[in-house]
């Protein structure tokens, strides 16, 4: 509704520049176009696709001699990864994380516990690993160091947050989230109190996951 609007109150405009070119909608997320040579038929897909790009379609901020850069697509900063524009997507594979994981836990962790040392997102593996853990020979008593490891010295607290382990329903506060910080806030011992947050292990280690950056 609201790109028809601009494309009724933009169309005049157009018709009256003829000098203007009207950029192909499969380009809008890359083109330039000055203040004089509005493209709102670009609206939807930028709303969609590139919404930093808004600016362009509203004019805003915009100088009046800026020339038509349409030969010359501006470079658009690309959305980190590991950050919640991505929804934290990770910056490096599995398989490079759950090496740097697994070293950490080598000089860390005793050798009973190691099998915790790999970033299992996987709700229903991530169980089978806490109830493995239950049955063996490792000890709860060890959890702080292998979630050091984990975080590789990061705190990924915003993570947490954004992924609601502090979230209302849980109803244990903010007791997890110092699980998302091993290395700033003490963890101490698990007791009861920690089984919903152990519950989400698979949050906990996509989170220590996305917070590796590329090395």
């Amino acid at each position: 509704m609201l790109a028809t609007f601009l494309l009724l109150f933009f169309l005049p405009l157009i018709q009256a520049q003829p000098e203007c070119g009207i950029v192909p909608v499969d380009k809008c997320c890359e083109e330039v176009w000055s203040n004089r040579c509005p493209q709102p038929h670009c609206y939807k897909p930028i709303v969609e696709n590139c919404p930093e790009r808004k600016s362009l379609v509203f004019n805003r901020n915009a100088e009046a001699n800026v020339k038509d850069l349409r030969r010359a697509p501006q470079k658009v900063e690309e959305v980190k990864c590991g950050t919640s524009e991505m929804n934290y997507q990770p910056c490096t594979s599995k398989a490079v994380a759950n090496k740097l994981f697994s070293s950490c836990c080598e000089l860390y962790v005793p050798s009973e516990c190691q099998f915790m040392c790999k970033y299992e997102t996987d709700q229903s593996k991530a169980k089978e690993l806490l109830t493995q853990m239950a049955n063996s020979t490792c000890s709860f008593k060890h959890m702080s160091s292998i979630l050091y490891c984990a975080s590789q010295n990061r705190d990924n607290r915003q993570c947490c947050q954004d992924l609601e382990l502090n979230a209302p329903q849980l109803m244990v506060g903010s007791r997890c989230l110092r699980m998302c910080d091993p290395s700033g806030t003490s963890i101490g011992k698990i007791t009861k109190e920690d089984v919903t947050c152990l519950f989400n292990w698979n949050v906990l280690m996509y989170c220590h996951h996305s917070g590796i950056r590329e090395m």
